[in-house]
């Protein structure tokens, strides 16, 4: 097993116990949450169930594997990013269709942490990047989660141009909440010559703040690979991100016209 293979089998495991920890809240028992497994074709003790769950011991690699493939996706515990998703967020009508709090949700690091390591587990997050980028502010949580995830650096574009003698790149974007332009503003230095990029979002609405962020890793020599949103709003920015010519994933979708 090569070193970044330990690194991602040592991260499920913990993630096995994240998982573990947040599912035993349906259940009374342990005994209960061990026949629940049982019957899922997971055999396991008591006692290591209860080291798991507190965090006292890591299950081996086949065992892991055996649990991922249970709690992973797995809508009957919660344990599914949509779901999980909208556990977290608070959805409102507004003049711009729908307001969404994501506040709980970026506040939440075990809900985050699950939501981002089952999109990778479910391959729509590539790991075969360098580097990950976001917009401040509410972004940058969630790029500094999936970059520990993935053991990469995460940098990010600002909304005011950092001081120093470095060059900085600048994309300018119309604000989708407002009618105004504004302008992100990133050094060119944090991403090198074909890096490989992956690009990720809180929010979504039009589309504006994630193309302009495609276009600052090209800007610096990067290879954008894929846009990964946590919540897209309607479907207006499928339209626009086709002209990226890369792939865009939005982890949950919430309609517009949602109440």
């Amino acid at each position: 097993m090569s070193s970044l293979d330990s690194y991602f089998d040592a991260k499920e495991k913990l993630m096995v116990l994240n998982l573990l920890r947040m599912v035993f809240k349906k259940f009374t028992t342990l005994e209960d949450l061990k026949t629940y497994l049982d019957n899922k074709g997971v055999e396991i003790s008591i006692a290591n169930l209860s080291r798991y769950i507190n965090g006292k011991a890591l299950p081996k690699s086949k065992l892991k594997d055996k649990l991922l493939e249970v709690l992973v996706g797995n809508r009957e515990l919660g344990l599914d990013i949509d779901l999980l998703t909208h556990k977290h967020i608070e959805i409102w009508p507004s003049e711009y269709g729908i307001a969404v709090n994501n506040g709980h949700l970026l506040n939440d690091s075990k809900a985050l942490n699950a939501i981002l390591f089952m999109a990778i587990y479910k391959q729509f997050i590539p790991t075969d990047v360098d580097k990950v980028i976001t917009a401040e502010v509410d972004g940058i949580v969630i790029a500094s989660t999936l970059a520990h995830l993935l053991n990469i650096d995460c940098v990010y574009a600002r909304k005011k141009k950092p001081t120093g003698s470095f060059r900085c790149l600048s994309e300018d974007i119309q604000s989708a909440t407002a009618s105004r332009i504004e302008t992100l503003y990133f050094p060119e230095k944090y991403i090198r010559k074909n890096e490989r990029v992956i690009i990720i979002d809180d929010i979504i609405r039009s589309g504006s703040t994630q193309k302009a962020l495609v276009n600052l890793v090209r800007k610096a020599g990067g290879i954008p690979v894929k846009v990964i949103i946590l919540i897209g709003i309607g479907s207006h920015w499928e339209k626009i991100t086709k002209l990226s010519n890369i792939p865009f994933k939005a982890l949950t979708v919430v309609p517009r016209s949602e109440t």
